[in-house]
C-alpha cells in the first residue's frame, strides 16, 4: 500500500495540533512549584491523544490504532476537575463543544480493529522532559502489514539542550518510506533534509542516553563505552524521548543505547515506530541489543526484542560487538523468542 504525501502532510498536521495544545497546557500548569508533580502531563496526555483520535477518525476511519491510554483509566484514574480540565483544552483546540463521552470515543478509537495500516501513537513521549520543559515530543507513527513506513515527530524542545537555542527551539521531524527524512520549524517553515553523520571513531561519536534510570543500565552502559575505547572526554548528552532517534538521522548524535536494568522489561511499541521510519529515512540503522531487526507484529509490547540500538550504521556493528564483550554470562540465553506469542498489555 503506498503511503502518499497528502497522508504524510494529514499527519504533519495533526502532529502540530496535539504539540500545540500540550505546549499550552504546560505554559499554563508547569511551574516550579509543580514540577515535581505529575498532574500536568496527566492532563496533556489524554488531551493529545483525543485530539489525535479525532482527527485519524476523521481521516483514517478504517485503520486500527495502538496508543498509550484509555478510556477506563481516564474514568477510573481522574478526579472530576482533571477530566474537566482535558475536557476544556479539547474543546478550546477543536473550537466546538466537547462531551466527555467524545473524549473516552476517541481515546480508545481504532484500538479494537484489525487492519492493514494501524497508526502508533505517544500523545506525550518524555514525560520527564515536559515538566522540565527539556525535550519531549508527539510521536506519530504508522505501520502497514507491521512494517513501519510514516514517522512524525512533533518536538517543541528539539533545541532546548543548546547553549544558545534559536528563538523557536521546536521542530517537526517527519519521514515516509522511500521519500528521506526531513526538519522543519515546528510551525511552519521550510524542510530541510537530514542525514545521519559520518562519523566512524566510537571513542569520540557523541553518545546520546536517557534521562529515565528505568531505560538505562548505567554499569552495563559503562561497560560497553570502555569496550568501546570511551573515556571520560567522550561527548555525552542526556535526554529524553524519541528526540534521541531524531538527533542522531540529523547528525546531531551518532550512537543511542536503550537498556533497561530489569530484564524482563519489554520495550513499548509507541517509543520506537516513528523514530524508526526517521531513523533507516536518514542513512542510520536501528536494532535491538542483539542486531535484531524490531518486531512490531507483537501488540502493545515488543515482547520478541530487547533494548534498543540506535546509531549512524557505520558504528552499528561494532556497537553491537562492544555490547557482546561487555554482557555478563548466559546474556545470550537471555535473548527473547523470536517465536514468543504476541502481547496484549
Amino acid at each position: 500500500m503506498q503511503i502518499t504525501n497528502h497522508d504524510l502532510q494529514t499527519i504533519k498536521t495533526i502532529a502540530r495540533m496535539a504539540a500545540s495544545v500540550c505546549q499550552t497546557i504546560q505554559e499554563e500548569m508547569v511551574h516550579p512549584a509543580q514540577k515535581d508533580g505529575r498532574e500536568p502531563v496527566t492532563i496533556a496526555d489524554y488531551a493529545s491523544q483525543a485530539l489525535i483520535g479525532n482527527a485519524l477518525a476523521s481521516n483514517y476511519p478504517d485503520d486500527a490504532v495502538l496508543s498509550e491510554e484509555r478510556s477506563e483509566e481516564f474514568m477510573l484514574l481522574l478526579d472530576d476537575a482533571q477530566r474537566a480540565l482535558v475536557q476544556r483544552y479539547v474543546t478550546d483546540a477543536v473550537g466546538g463543544y466537547v462531551f466527555e463521552e467524545e473524549i473516552c470515543a476517541w481515546l480508545d478509537y481504532g484500538k479494537q480493529k484489525t487492519a492493514e495500516r494501524t497508526w502508533v501513537i505517544d500523545p506525550i513521549d518524555g514525560t520527564k522532559g515536559f515538566l522540565a520543559r527539556r525535550h519531549y515530543c508527539v510521536a506519530i507513527g504508522l505501520l502497514v502489514d507491521f512494517k513501519p513506513v510514516l514517522g512524525v515527530l512533533a518536538s517543541p524542545g528539539f533545541y532546548s539542550h543548546e547553549d544558545s537555542p534559536r528563538e523557536d527551539i521546536g521542530a517537526l521531524i517527519f519521514a515516509r518510506q522511500g521519500g528521506g527524512a526531513y526538519i522543519e520549524p515546528l510551525f511552519g517553515g521550510e524542510p530541510e533534509p537530514i542525514h545521519v553523520s559520518s562519523q566512524l571513531e566510537p571513542a569520540s561519536a557523541v553518545l546520546l542516553t536517557s534521562y529515565e534510570s528505568a531505560h538505562t543500565d548505567r554499569a552495563f552502559l559503562a561497560r560497553i563505552g570502555k569496550a568501546l575505547g570511551r573515556g571520560p572526554d567522550s561527548p555525552e548528552h542526556q535526554l529524553d524521548s524519541q528526540d534521541k532517534h531524531a538527533m542522531i538521522a540529523a547528525g546531531m548524535g551518532d550512537i543511542f543505547i536503550r537498556l533497561a536494568p530489569d530484564n524482563g522489561y519489554l520495550e513499548k511499541m509507541w517509543d520506537h515506530c516513528a523514530g524508526h521510519v526517521i531513523v533507516t529515512e536518514a542513512g542510520g540503522r536501528i536494532t535491538d541489543i542483539y542486531g535484531r531487526e524490531l518486531d512490531f507484529s507483537t501488540g502493545r509490547r515488543m515482547t520478541r526484542n530487547r533494548g534498543i540500538v540506535v546509531t549512524n550504521r557505520y558504528l552499528h556493528d561494532t556497537v553491537l560487538e562492544a555490547i557482546r564483550k561487555s554482557a555478563p554470562p548466559g546474556w545470550q540465553d537471555a535473548a527473547p523468542s523470536t517465536e514468543s506469542e504476541p502481547s496484549d498489555d
